[in-house]
């Protein structure tokens, strides 16, 4: 009797685990570099340009902290709702029992999944309220946006992925919508400049979208979702891929020519053998592009984020 009990508690235990394993695998806790780099980038553009908020060092502090948070909250739940509607796992779940929620029937931890998603929408929610009261009501603009834009990516009944629209409302809503975001929940006022200087560094991310559907392709077009590389084709969605790679590294020579970055900004040029590397990766048929795309993104922000911190 007491090994059989020592039995059960381990299978618990190992239950709990895989939960666990599998709820952080469903967060993609990598992917939210994405939300980091832009409410940084953000942030120091405010910083740079002497547009920080006069009300204590304190203050400050705690408004980076929460516009970190609710970027990576946000994020979070289109991660978790993307998994929720494409039932990424009831494929490793086979024989258990399933409910019916939302017109689909999905596990009890699908449903967990989802509920984690809304959990995280509600945070960011609460995250905004603060900075509103801690910087401009008219943030709530961009929150809404934000969160709604989250959750319409993959989520019922607008599931903009399906329409072809996944690869540029990405790059919108993590891009110049969370940059100025961080910008004006920093400094109380709004302004293009946060989105212009970012604008390279945020290409990257429609970038890492296109990776994601080029891989995805034949599978997509079998089960009818439109993606933007399924309308236009393969050719179309590696040139697009391509095209993203030249603007972004010409942007940023012509607003260090315009001295609107500093010169030290070039230093991102050191990333182009790995552009390079992920474009001819992406041209690979049946293969994935997908993690090199995200290293080119991570080395890109994290010089520009240097730059900007650093560069006199």
């Amino acid at each position: 009797m007491i090994k059989q009990t020592d039995a059960v508690l381990d299978n618990q235990v190992l239950s709990k685990k895989k939960i666990v394993k599998d709820l952080w695998i469903a967060l993609r806790p990598l992917s939210l570099t994405l939300a980091v780099s832009s409410t940084t980038l953000g942030i120091l553009v405010a910083w740079r340009s002497g547009m920080l908020i006069e009300d204590g060092v304190s203050l400050i502090w705690v408004r980076i902290m929460l516009v970190t948070i609710g970027g990576m909250l946000v994020q979070a739940c289109a991660n978790l709702v993307n998994d929720f509607y494409e039932g990424s796992f009831k494929y490793h779940r086979p024989g258990e029992r399933t409910f019916r929620f939302l017109k689909y029937d999905r596990t009890a931890f699908d449903l967990a999944v989802f509920g984690l998603s809304m959990l995280c929408l509600a945070g960011t929610g609460l995250i905004g309220l603060v900075l509103m009261k801690l910087s401009t009501p008219s943030l709530i603009y961009i929150g809404l946006a934000g969160m709604a834009g989250a959750y319409a990516y993959t989520g019922e009944p607008f599931v903009y992925k399906k329409r072809g629209l996944g690869a540029v409302l990405s790059f919108v809503l993590m891009g110049p919508l969370m940059v100025l975001g961080a910008y004006v929940a920093v400094s109380g006022t709004y302004s293009w400049e946060p989105v212009v200087l970012a604008m390279p560094a945020s290409l990257m991310i429609p970038l890492l979208m296109m990776s994601n559907e080029i891989r995805d392709f034949i599978r997509d077009g079998e089960l009818g979702i439109r993606t933007l590389t399924v309308i236009v084709g393969i050719r179309a969605g590696k040139g697009i891929y391509l095209g993203l790679l030249a603007v972004a590294y010409g942007m940023t020579v012509v607003l260090m020519v315009l001295g609107r970055l500093p010169a030290e900004a070039l230093a991102v040029l050191v990333t182009l053998p790995l552009a390079v590397k992920s474009y001819k990766k992406v041209s690979m048929p049946k293969t994935s592009g997908i993690r090199i795309t995200n290293l080119l993104h991570i080395a890109f922000n994290g010089i520009m984020i240097a730059v900007l911190a650093l560069a006199l």
